[in-house]
């Protein structure tokens, strides 16, 4: 697959990269269902894509076994990162993801809030939604994504620094305890 060394270690950053891209657009916007399934691994490249946009805005809260982790960062994920685990590219990553994500902010909320009015898309399943913490119109939902973005905390009024919310969410997402209370099928040790 990788006759040479340099092309090996390409392809483990392209595959630490993308991980913490999508952890951090993942986490904006609340998307659970992060089970192996639900991550495509190429192998020629090393990039990871996701898949199945069902479980957005923290719907994954609302499952009989609520999601606590705001995405996938098991064992195995942290061992393919490299000698340094998380704490090598996939911080820096994440943390400049997580800028972007901030400096457009204006720019992202106006194309999400056009997919919230479409009449035609149910982002927002009112059955179901059980939990306070999470959004059940179109305004909470922007507001959800809003906060995100700019480093709040459900119920603080003091936004993170980037540095500190990719630690926050790191530390939710890699929590034992977190892990363990995850539906079986979702493979939390895997």
């Amino acid at each position: 697959m990788f006759p040479e060394p340099s092309a090996w270690l390409t392809a483990r950053l392209r595959y630490t990269r993308s991980c913490a891209v999508m952890s951090m657009v993942g986490s904006s916007l609340g998307l659970g269902d992060r089970h192996g399934e639900n991550i495509l691994f190429e192998e020629g490249t090393g990039e990871i894509l996701h898949v199945d946009f069902n479980c957005l805005f923290d719907k994954g809260l609302t499952l009989e076994m609520p999601e606590l982790v705001p995405f996938r960062l098991t064992h195995n994920m942290i061992d393919a990162f490299g000698a340094y685990g998380y704490n090598g590219p996939f911080r820096k990553t994440c943390e400049l993801t997580q800028g972007l994500l901030r400096q457009n902010e204006d720019s992202l909320m106006t194309i999400l809030e056009t997919f919230l009015h479409d009449p035609t898309t149910d982002f927002i399943d009112k059955k179901k939604r059980t939990n306070p913490r999470v959004p059940d119109t179109p305004e909470a939902v922007l507001e959800f994504v809003r906060n995100r973005l700019r480093g709040l905390l459900p119920g603080e009024s003091v936004p993170l620094s980037v540095g500190g919310q990719v630690d926050e969410l790191i530390i939710q997402a890699t929590s034992i305890r977190n892990l363990a209370a995850m539906y079986i099928g979702w493979c939390a040790f895997f």
